[in-house]
């Protein structure tokens, strides 16, 4: 049987792979971002090329396994809430079994029938279809969830704490490469195009215009950057030789 991420993220519930897609750009954003201001701030400080590396691999690794602590917890909280909303339901519905017909005569006079005829759908579909067909159809249109198919706390971890990764891997090989006296501004350029590239992959899932998201990242980036390189240059000193 063939398997590739590409057909498992398909085949994975719509919230669920918005979840991911939110987990990754997140991720990747403040992973180029906090990692660019440490290196930089370390930088302004006049840290040794060794001292900038290990700064740089010590929030890299930091970063990732707080975001991915924070995704695991925040969405495992939204998953005990879509399975206590159906567990509720569930037990209204097999509680009182008035209320679902009312709830069936309601949902098809919204959809155009009249009274009569919505009443008599909700009385045949009464007599025909077990509670959890119920539960089922009420938890789909009232809350948008599937019963048996939560948000997964573990893809949200996994992808927010890969994509931070991938995007602190920018500023650090930047910082690395770039040789001086042209290191600083080489690492500020490669922080600036990462968080452009990320803000023109994330347009794709938002109201905002591409340029209006790109800039919007760029000048978060920017402003957490001269902070930490002014504070760094605020207690100038040298480390490492």
């Amino acid at each position: 049987m063939e398997f590739s991420l590409r057909a498992y993220f398909k085949h994975t519930m719509l919230a669920d792979r918005l979840n991911i897609i939110r987990a990754g750009i997140l991720g990747a954003n403040d992973g180029i971002i906090s990692v660019s201001g440490i290196v930089l701030g370390a930088m302004g400080a006049n840290f040794s090329s060794n001292y900038l590396l290990v700064s740089g691999v010590a929030g890299m690794l930091a970063g990732a396994c707080s975001m991915a602590g924070g995704e695991y917890i925040s969405v495992s909280a939204q998953h005990d809430i879509q399975k206590n909303t159906v567990k509720k339901v569930l037990s209204e519905t097999a509680a009182t079994p008035a209320m679902s017909r009312q709830h069936i005569v309601t949902t098809y006079l919204k959809k155009g029938l009249s009274k009569k005829t919505a009443e008599t759908v909700a009385d045949e579909l009464m007599a025909q279809v077990n509670i959890q067909t119920q539960v089922n159809d009420e938890v789909a249109d009232t809350y948008q969830i599937k019963v048996g198919h939560y948000l997964n706390p573990w893809h949200a971890a996994a992808t927010s704490f890969l994509s931070f990764i991938a995007g602190a891997l920018i500023p650090l090989l930047a910082m690395t490469l770039i040789p001086n006296p042209y290191k600083e501004l080489g690492t500020l350029i490669a922080m600036v195009i990462a968080l452009a590239l990320n803000g023109l992959v994330s347009s794709h899932s938002q109201t905002m215009s591409t340029k209006q998201t790109m800039l919007r990242n760029i000048i978060v980036g920017l402003l957490t950057t001269v902070v930490t390189f002014a504070l760094g240059a605020l207690f100038h000193t040298t480390i490492g030789g």
